[in-house]
């Protein structure tokens, strides 16, 4: 199925801005059921459940989430989107973290993949450790 701009636009706009208010079910709302979210990080893939959790400590450890969002390129079934998360370590100091993500939609219109890119050493989630859902394409 093919979509258009501005649907793919509606849904970037709707996860990126559940991240900065902290909402967390209308963030998971944007996957699919088989979604699954891959970071540079740690370099394996998580599922839904897995992201959730990984997104409820990120709201717990940075505070006023703020996305720059740099650019946005969409493509037949996705984009690729520049940014930098903002926000205010529990320390006070502010986080300033610049991001690639590259996202792919189901045929429902909802995240089928993601692939995140970041300075691991400048993530909030910095050391954090989970257990992997195996690779399936």
């Amino acid at each position: 199925m093919t979509f258009s701009k501005a649907q793919i636009d509606k849904l970037a706009d709707r996860f990126f801005g559940a991240v900065e208010a902290g909402d967390i079910e209308t963030f998971v709302s944007c996957y699919g059921p088989d979604a699954r979210i891959w970071h540079s990080r740690d370099e394996a893939d998580t599922d839904v459940q897995q992201n959730r959790e990984m997104q409820e400590m990120f709201k717990a450890r940075v505070k006023d989430r703020r996305f720059e969002i740099v650019r946005r390129h969409i493509f037949d079934g996705g984009f690729v989107q520049e940014h930098v998360v903002h926000g205010i370590m529990p320390d006070g100091s502010a986080m300033r973290l610049p991001v690639l993500l590259i996202a792919h939609l189901d045929d429902q219109g909802l995240f089928k993949r993601i692939s995140e890119y970041f300075d691991s050493a400048k993530s909030p989630m910095a050391g954090l450790k989970q257990k992997h859902v195996p690779v399936t394409e």
